[in-house]
């Protein structure tokens, strides 16, 4: 979110070393509105938006160590939802968002041969 909200070039993340950064927060974010006029509350859970999350997780996968993903949402309509199913869907989410950056790294490898 921090990286489209700023205009920042996702490409930045394949510059970070895990040993300088520990945790990363992860969410998603709809197409609309736009990058200039997203707020916060806008955020939702990791797939269920227009973040390049394939990309971005493959990248950190590459960083020297282990980088620790954490889910950060405001998104007003979660909070109105039971906080436990809210941590169980984010946490599955995350999950699904990761064996997904997985597999299309393995199709990209395969593709290559």
């Amino acid at each position: 979110y921090h990286l489209y909200k700023g205009g920042s070039d996702f490409d930045g993340l394949k510059l970070l070393n895990g040993h300088a950064v520990d945790i990363f927060h992860i969410n998603d974010y709809p197409s609309a509105p736009s990058r200039t006029e997203i707020q916060d509350k806008d955020r939702v859970y990791p797939g269920d938006g227009a973040a390049p999350l394939n990309t971005i997780l493959q990248d950190l996968a590459t960083a020297q160590s282990p980088i620790i993903l954490s889910l950060e949402l405001f998104n007003r309509s979660y909070w109105e939802q039971d906080p436990l199913a809210v941590a169980r869907t984010g946490l599955q989410k995350m999950k699904d968002a990761v064996e997904s950056s997985k597999t299309a790294s393995m199709g990209e490898k395969k593709g290559e041969q």
